[in-house]
C-alpha cells in the first residue's frame, strides 16, 4: 500500500506553531491534513491501542508521549508525520515516492559531516548514523513502527514508575534510547541490515537533516526540503546548543 496523502502533527494546543504547521498545508493543499493536542493524542492511543494506553500513560515525559504517539498515529493510517517546529520548503512527491510500500526516513547526522570526524561527533552522537524521527512518512502498518511500539512497551514494563520518573529526569539518553531517535535509529537499522522484512528508504542527510547554519547557505536552499528549527526541544539548553554548535563540514 503506498503512502497515504496525509500530514499529522501534534502540539498541547492548535494556538502554537502556526506558521511552520501552515509551511505544510501550504506544500501540500491536496493532503489531509490531521491535528492532535494533547487530548486527541491520548485519545488515539485509547482508541486504536487500547492495550498500550497504560505504556503510554505511565510515560512521564510530554516528549515520550509525543515519540509514541507518532509512531502509533503513521502505523494506525500512514502518512507523514513531521514536528511543528518544522519548516516544509518542497512538496515531498517532488523528491520523495510516495507510492512504494515503505517507510521514508532521514538521516540527522554521520561521522564524516564533521570536520574533526569521530572524535567532535561521538560527544554528542552515541552511534555511527543516527535516523531523524522528527519527520517519517511511511505506508499503514508498517513492521518498523510496530516494532517501535512493542519496544517501548517492553522497555516500560521493565520499570516502577518511580524508576521511570527518575531516570527520565535524570538522564537525557534514558529518553533517547526509550522513545526517541537512538531507538529509531535501531529499529530502522534492523530492516535496512535485512534481518527483518519490511522496506525502509533513507533520504540523503541534507533534505530532513540540516542544521541551522548550512539552512542558511544560499547554495545549498535546492538541497533542503524540510528545516528544523529545533524550537520544540526537550533537551537541557546547553545540550542543544552544544549539539548544534559542533563545526560540520559542508557537502
Amino acid at each position: 500500500m503506498r503512502i497515504p496523502r496525509r500530514i499529522v502533527q501534534t502540539q498541547r494546543n492548535e494556538a502554537l506553531a502556526a506558521a511552520s504547521r501552515d509551511s505544510w498545508m501550504l506544500h501540500h493543499p491536496a493532503f489531509d491534513y490531521c491535528f492532535y493536542d494533547d487530548a486527541a493524542s491520548r485519545r488515539l492511543i485509547a482508541d486504536d491501542f487500547p492495550d498500550l494506553l497504560g505504556v503510554y500513560d505511565r510515560l512521564p515525559l510530554a516528549a515520550q508521549k509525543a515519540d509514541m504517539f507518532r509512531y502509533a498515529a503513521i502505523f494506525i493510517g500512514g502518512g507523514v508525520y513531521s514536528d511543528t517546529d518544522t519548516l516544509c520548503t518542497a512538496a515531498l512527491e517532488t523528491y520523495a515516492d510516495l507510492d512504494s510500500e515503505t517507510l521514508l526516513v532521514g538521516v540527522e547526522m554521520q561521522p564524516d559531516h564533521y570536520a574533526n570526524g569521530i572524535r567532535g561527533y561521538s560527544p554528542a552522537y552515541p552511534i555511527p548514523r543516527q535516523i531523524l524521527q522528527w519527520t517519517f512518512a511511511a505506508s499503514p502498518g508498517h513492521p518498523a513502527l510496530g516494532l517501535l511500539l512493542r519496544r517501548i512497551a517492553y522497555s516500560v514494563s521493565l520499570m516502577t514508575q518511580q524508576q521511570l520518573e527518575d531516570w527520565s529526569r535524570q538522564s537525557v539518553r534514558f529518553t533517547l534510547e526509550l522513545t526517541s531517535p537512538i531507538l529509531f535509529t535501531q529499529v530502522c537499522s534492523e530492516f535496512l541490515s535485512g534481518t527483518r522484512e519490511g522496506r525502509i528508504d533513507v533520504l540523503p542527510r541534507m533534505c530532513w537533516g540540516s542544521w541551522p547554519h548550512e539552512q542558511a547557505n544560499p547554495l545549498l536552499h535546492e538541497q533542503i526540503k524540510v528545516r528544523h528549527l529545533f524550537e520544540g526541544s526537550w533537551k537541557p539548553k546547553a545540550t542543544v546548543s552544544d549539539r548544534i554548535s559542533y563545526r560540520v563540514r559542508l557537502n
